[in-house]
């Protein structure tokens, strides 16, 4: 977790050490989260914010199959077109039930990077059948550390419905950029996201709550090769890199 340029290793509560950012290779964050929830803009029903407004809608990831950053993934082999989903999350700090809008960001211990593997082919099979799974089960990295939400307050656009950011995000694939976007564009804030997950079910301590896409590009959806490294940076909160090894 990031405090006042320092990295603080924590056992989840209480504090085990303090860092120098630039004497730590950081691994993942939260190495067991309870649950990951996916919050896409993209798959959100078109009555969202309107006048028959609906909750924001999300499905479960595996949080299992995230790592680090600057870790090596195998690329799949029964994957005909693997994308990303570059997103920001937020880990819970207590747990909440039927939680209002207006007391949701007191729930977030921080806030980091989530930049998921997808399989397209997949994706858009179950897109058609309202249950996303297993498209989004290959793989993730997440971090790289969990930035305090004190250490952002500068960058809060709007908090009528919860802190909404404004900072900018780019993506680069082998080092070149591909997509730009901005966290002030995500249509619902965390705070949202948060009080919809906590109406049908108990959020608990180290879950996390994913938002995305923050970046996008215009034309044809990008996809990877074996051997690409992908890099979402986002202002503020740093850079975190996977690269996809070779096939076997």
């Amino acid at each position: 977790m990031v405090y006042s340029g320092k990295i603080y290793e924590t056992d989840g509560a209480a504090p085990v050490a303090v860092h120098e950012a630039d004497a730590v290779r950081p691994l993942a964050p939260i190495p067991h989260a309870p649950s990951l929830r996916i919050f896409r803009s993209d798959l959100q029903p078109e009555t969202l914010g309107g006048e028959d407004a609906e909750l924001p809608r999300f499905f479960y990831g595996n949080p299992m199959c995230l790592v680090g950053a600057s870790q090596l993934i195998t690329y799949p082999d029964l994957v005909d077109a693997l994308g990303f989903q570059p997103m920001v999350a937020a880990i819970l700090v207590a747990d909440a039930y039927q939680i209002d809008v207006q007391d949701a960001d007191d729930l977030i211990l921080g806030v980091t990077m989530l930049n998921m593997l997808v399989a397209k082919d997949r994706e858009r099979i179950e897109s058609k059948t309202g249950a996303i799974g297993s498209s989004h089960d290959l793989g993730g990295a997440i971090g790289p550390v969990i930035t305090t939400p004190d250490e952002l307050e500068d960058h809060v656009d709007d908090a009528s419905e919860g802190r909404r950011y404004s900072l900018s995000t780019v993506v680069r694939i082998n080092g070149v950029e591909r997509m730009r976007g901005n966290l002030s564009d995500l249509p619902f804030t965390f705070a949202q996201a948060i009080s919809a997950a906590s109406q049908t079910c108990t959020l608990k301590s180290g879950d996390i709550i994913a938002l995305g896409p923050v970046a996008t590009n215009e034309g044809i959806p990008i996809l990877l090769d074996p051997g690409d490294e992908v890099q979402l940076a986002i202002e503020n909160l740093g850079a975190i890199s996977l690269k996809l090894t070779l096939l076997q």
